[in-house]
């Protein structure tokens, strides 16, 4: 069963990145409460949908009119602590790669699409788990009606 529409257009977008990048040999594993647990051995990416911001665009049309929607999507590179630096490098060069193939994209969600708008390093540090991320931010835009 498919779940919610943007958040699947963002997963299906990463992975056809990470399809068309046959250098990055990390998968994408939907670790958001999911119950998976990733096989640590090896890096990988993992997304988080920070929220978005909602404010009407257009006016005159109740119940068609565009709401502009602005938000965040973090992806995060996650490999072990103390992996080593060709570890931590690798995970700085696959976020680049990443970063640049979002940097201006469009993204189809139904009729309409999901704008990329800007893309950020964000830094990196160790999660709950003990995990190193390294993580980048991609800013959205879009826009629905209602």
């Amino acid at each position: 069963m498919p779940g919610d529409s943007f958040r699947d257009a963002i997963r299906g977008a990463l992975d056809a990145v990470l399809l068309a990048n046959p250098a990055i040999t990390w998968p994408h594993k939907d670790t958001l409460n999911t119950g998976v647990k990733p096989d640590a051995s090896t890096g990988y990416f993992e997304l988080e949908f920070i929220g978005g911001d909602e404010n009407q665009y257009t006016f005159g049309a109740p119940g068609f009119n565009d709401w502009q929607e602005v938000g965040q999507i973090t992806v995060r590179a996650v490999l072990r602590q103390n992996a080593g630096k060709t570890e931590r490098d690798k995970a700085e060069t696959y976020l680049e790669t990443i970063r640049a193939a979002f940097r201006g994209r469009r993204i189809p969600i139904g009729s309409r699409a999901i704008r990329i708008v800007r893309t950020g390093a964000m830094g990196s540090g160790q999660d709950e788990a003990g995990m190193w991320m390294e993580s980048i931010g991609l800013e959205y835009q879009r826009f629905n009606v209602g």
